[in-house]
């Protein structure tokens, strides 16, 4: 599954950009062919990869035809961002902007899909950065959204006053400890969810 939830990335963004180009949301078998034109996982062997192609076919389909209307606001796709606090920066790309956001036409929110999500908490605070750097640079950001594609739903995350400037603490705290060369481990619930956490000697049980 290694570039799984890259190449359905690129699959959404392909998406995005044809019914921009066209003005139609593509039909099911345009879908097919942007699949075979755009899904990419080269180290899946034949029997993975047409099991998580026909995976990606079902959240690419299922999400065309219950949020279509996404595809008509597109306002940017992969979209850079750079926060500049006291001594970081953060740089991230955000999957999709879209415009209209709440009806008024300057309106912008940022929306991140996620091909399965455990927990909300552990996206928060990458829309929140990329909220704060957007309104820096001037775009009315007033939504943030992560998009689980797997079950279909869509959570909003709050960007308020106090949201965003808990998001900035957490980063030039994070930024500080690596700047002293603290790498103290902080074990806790996430150890669950890590990769690494066979071989990691301070991973909580």
């Amino acid at each position: 599954e290694l570039g799984y939830g890259k190449a359905v990335h690129h699959v959404l963004r392909t998406l995005a950009d044809v019914t921009r180009a066209t003005g139609a949301v593509p039909t099911p078998s345009e879908i097919d062919d942007i699949l075979d034109q755009s899904f990419f996982l080269p180290t899946a062997n034949k029997p993975a990869h047409r099991q998580l192609k026909d995976a990606a076919r079902r959240l690419v389909t299922e999400y065309a035809g219950a949020h279509s209307d996404d595809l008509f606001r597109i306002w940017e796709t992969e979209r850079p961002f750079e926060l500049h606090l006291e001594g970081v920066t953060i740089a991230g790309r955000a999957d999709v902007i879209l415009d209209r956001e709440g009806g008024v036409d300057t309106a912008l929110a940022i929306l991140d899909y996620k091909t399965s999500t455990s927990d909300l908490a552990e996206h928060e605070l990458q829309l929140r950065i990329y909220t704060d750097a957007g309104r820096r640079e001037g775009l009315d950001v007033r939504g943030a959204y992560v998009h689980d594609l797997k079950a279909g739903v869509r959570a909003e995350v709050a960007i308020d006053g106090a949201a965003i400037d808990g998001a900035e603490d957490t980063v030039t705290q994070a930024a500080i400890r690596l700047r002293d060369r603290d790498y103290r481990p902080s074990p806790g619930a996430r150890c669950r969810r890590c990769e690494v956490r066979t071989v990691c000697g301070a991973a909580a049980v």
